[in-house]
């Protein structure tokens, strides 16, 4: 259980860590906020793409 939530962890964090190593941000320069800003706008976005997609497929709207 405990492998499976460390990788939970992983993935959701994932995108801030990819950008902030492709940035060059360092621990010194902030690199926590650059990871949560970048993760947030991900996960926000995939929410919102996802909520588009599951409405266009509710019967009042077809």
């Amino acid at each position: 259980m405990n492998y499976i939530l460390r990788n939970l962890g992983r993935l959701l964090i994932l995108p801030g860590d990819w950008a902030a190593d492709r940035l060059g941000v360092s621990r010194e320069e902030n690199r926590d906020l650059v990871r949560m800003l970048i993760n947030g706008l991900f996960w926000i976005f995939i929410a919102i793409f996802g909520l588009a997609i599951w409405t266009s497929t509710l019967s009042i709207y077809n």
